[in-house]
């Protein structure tokens, strides 16, 4: 073999290189392979060849679908078998499945099992052996998740774990936790740590009162907020959802049934439902006004506890009368 060759581009001579530079050559006239562009080294060097170049992407990852979510749940509600609770059977069971998955989504520790009751670890063991893809799927962070599946009919991403972990607390009617409400763990919990992060806005970026309350009302329950928060819309929709699902839960339906009517079915409206939950809009107003955070609320500016409370309502207001045709004062 000579020490050196000459790599053909476009049918034309290039200036001979060392033969240890890789050389992509032509295949025989008999040859039915697949050749690749006939490029040279020199081209690539000096890029006068890159759009030639053939660039090597990674196959998007797939994603999961709501479809695939309510599946799941169903499967793992065939194994929670509880002859014991036969008055609540759908509750228990959708209790005990909202633990596992909270656990699942990172919503663990003993805050939370202080908060909504401890996960079954026999379940949990159940889950991982029949269906050994669900802990991953229904986590906070990898690569094929259940968080963020879209909402079906809407652009709308939902937080599974933050949706379950939320559930979890508004199924539990544990006599000993019940001194803890239920809303600490969803709306209201999010709301006052907004009220906090405007609080530090104001207090090291020094903005005034009048932009922080624009801020607020932007920002709360919207997908493109002004600033990075904790109550986006993702965040926004899982709590609504869980509270309304648990409602659905508590009349008798199963946790996939009521998945399955709430989402899929269109049976309720999603802010007519939430107010109503509350007994109807003054209470709900009333209730949210009245809502003391301890020990959130002593640490934080009453001003932005009021603006981040007028922006949660707001935001339901206008969910609300976008689903009804009368007028809501």
């Amino acid at each position: 073999m000579p020490n050196s060759l000459y790599l053909y581009a476009n049918n034309q001579p290039r200036k001979s290189l060392p033969a240890i530079v890789p050389q992509w050559t032509t295949a025989p006239a008999s040859s039915t392979r697949t050749t690749r562009p006939r490029v040279s080294a020199y081209d690539i060097l000096s890029g006068s060849g890159a759009s030639q170049v053939p660039v090597f992407r990674p196959a998007p990852k797939p994603k999961l679908t709501f479809g695939q979510l309510l599946e799941s749940i169903k499967n793992m509600d065939g194994l929670v078998f509880l002859p014991q609770w036969r008055n609540y059977m759908n509750r228990e069971r959708a209790l005990e499945l909202s633990r596992v998955l909270r656990d699942y989504g990172g919503y663990n520790g003993l805050e939370w099992s202080l908060t909504s009751g401890f996960a079954n670890p026999k379940l949990a063991a159940l889950i991982r052996l029949r269906y050994p893809d669900y802990p991953l799927k229904f986590a906070k962070d990898g690569d094929i998740l259940f968080k963020g599946v879209l909402i079906p009919g809407a652009n709308i991403g939902l937080d599974v774990p933050h949706f379950n972990a939320s559930l979890s607390k508004y199924l539990d009617n544990d006599t000993y936790r019940r001194n803890i409400p239920a809303d600490w763990a969803g709306w209201a919990g999010d709301m006052f740590t907004f009220a906090k992060q405007l609080d530090s806005l104001h207090r090291a970026d020094g903005l005034g009162i009048d932009s922080l309350r624009i801020l607020a009302n932007h920002s709360l329950g919207n997908p493109k907020p002004l600033f990075k928060n904790t109550f986006g819309q993702e965040d926004f929709y899982a709590d609504i959802d869980a509270r309304n699902i648990s409602t659905l839960v508590n009349n008798g339906l199963s946790y996939h049934d009521a998945m399955d009517k709430y989402y899929n079915q269109n049976c309720y409206g999603r802010f007519g439902h939430f107010v109503n939950s509350y007994g109807g809009w003054k209470n709900f107003v009333n209730h949210v006004n009245g809502f003391y955070f301890f020990p959130m609320t002593p640490t934080v500016n009453p001003i932005f506890i009021e603006m981040a409370k007028s922006a949660f309502i707001r935001k339901i207001r206008e969910g609300t009368l976008n689903e009804m045709d009368c007028y809501i004062p």
